[in-house]
């Protein structure tokens, strides 16, 4: 990967990023540091696939743009300017081969002319020095990148709220099957009405169920579904406070990153805190009373009928 760097203030100089991933950002142990405030700690990730190079936002706070135009992922063709807070960085093609060969090579046949022989090729793959005002550092400081993660490693980079949030879907899943069957056997028993409360609690569960597999793999429509599944929860009196958790948790930045595309732990990926123990246990104990009220409410009405 090489790139020509600039900054406001200064001129412009390229950098030579070795291997198949770079995180740019302020972070010192980021691949590519970059000296500006406008910059989050770990800003952007470009990878090297086997068509090309492609870049995402790795959860910054100011985005990054790709010729003039903000992105979320996007791929990068040599000649285009990315633009990460008040940093430049054009892409720059890949360093050519150079057919080097001394003058002893050419050989003078017979008759007339020049015969080149088989050229020794010699790859030049220079390095560029950076300058400041954004030295990057030298491959032997950078710590050793982890391995590949393997197949299902998008289930382990799963964060602990939206494993919890799809093990609660799941239980909804079975508690919907099991009342659609009591509704159905109870509810209007000998007509129709129960074949459809029977055929709701189905379809609730399977809901319920989708819901919970696209939450465990990180699946992109899984994130969204669940934003406007919780704002309609709003609107319900037991489930209010667990719904507004769910919401204020899928709306951070790090969680929106973790439903990108690339769902495997790699270097810049959002990582767990301790903000995900106290969303878990807040999520637990809204849950909780809500179920309380809503057992509290079917008590005081079953009281009222009797």
């Amino acid at each position: 990967m090489r790139f020509e760097v600039s900054y406001p203030a200064g001129s412009p100089h390229e950098v030579d990023l070795p291997g198949t991933v770079a995180v740019l950002g302020r972070d010192p142990a980021s691949d590519l540091v970059l000296n500006d405030t406008k910059c989050s700690r770990r800003h952007a990730v470009v990878e090297e696939e086997p068509d090309g190079l492609i870049i995402r936002d790795a959860g910054s706070a100011n985005g990054v743009f790709v010729n003039g135009r903000k992105v979320e992922r996007s791929r990068l063709r040599p000649g285009d300017t990315i633009q990460l807070g008040d940093v430049r960085l054009k892409v720059l093609p890949h360093a050519a081969e150079t057919v080097v060969m001394a003058p002893d090579d050419l050989v003078m046949p017979h008759e007339g002319g020049f015969e080149l022989p088989e050229p020794r090729r010699d790859v030049d793959r220079r390095e560029a020095r950076p300058e400041a005002p954004a030295p990057s550092r030298a491959p032997e400081d950078r710590p050793a990148r982890p391995a590949p993660a393997p197949a299902l490693g998008r289930f382990r980079a799963c964060p602990p709220t939206v494993t919890l949030l799809a093990l609660l879907w799941l239980l909804c899943a079975v508690g919907f099957a099991g009342l659609s069957l009591f509704a159905a056997a109870r509810i209007a028993s000998g007509s129709g009405w129960g074949w459809v409360a029977g055929a709701l609690g189905l379809l609730a569960s399977a809901f319920a169920a989708v819901l919970a597999f696209g939450l465990r793999t990180l699946a992109p429509w899984a994130r969204h579904l669940q934003i406007a599944t919780a704002s309609l929860g709003l609107l319900l009196c037991p489930f209010t406070l667990a719904s507004a958790t769910v919401l204020v948790y899928m709306l951070r930045p790090e969680v929106k990153a973790a439903f990108g595309r690339d769902r495997t732990i790699s270097p810049g990926g959002p990582t767990p805190g301790s903000a995900e123990a106290t969303f878990s246990l807040s999520l637990i104990g809204m849950v909780l009373l809500g179920t309380l009220l809503t057992g509290a409410v079917w008590l005081f009405l079953r009281a009222g009928r009797g």
